[in-house]
């Protein structure tokens, strides 16, 4: 049976918004510009990829949520707004929504 998880790479400096990919054998990631960003699971593992790993991604392993990405993404302290679908800046509210969310689901 195939693991249905990601195989997880090392952690990226933030703020790059370019494709993470890489498989074993790959000198380095992708690098094309990011178009989805993706969260693996609710421990708020999450990842950058373009459209091709994207649909590599929707055919071979399970994930959390997935939005387009947006200025806020992979920004140091951006939270993930599951119900709006994308990245947000912290506030009062958006700090609340994201509390609820993952008290809901954990």
């Amino acid at each position: 049976m195939t693991d249905p998880f990601v195989p997880k790479g090392e952690p990226r400096p933030a703020p790059e918004q370019t494709c993470g990919y890489k498989t074993q054998g790959m000198t380095s990631e992708c690098g094309r510009p990011a178009t989805w960003h993706v969260m693996w699971d609710r421990v708020f593992d999450n990842s950058l990829t373009c459209d091709e790993h994207m649909a590599l991604i929707q055919s071979r392993w399970v994930y959390d949520d997935r939005h387009h990405v947006v200025a806020d993404c992979a920004m140091p302290g951006a939270l993930w707004d599951y119900e709006e679908k994308r990245c947000v800046f912290p506030t009062e509210g958006s700090v609340a929504a994201v509390a609820a969310v993952v008290e809901v689901t954990v």
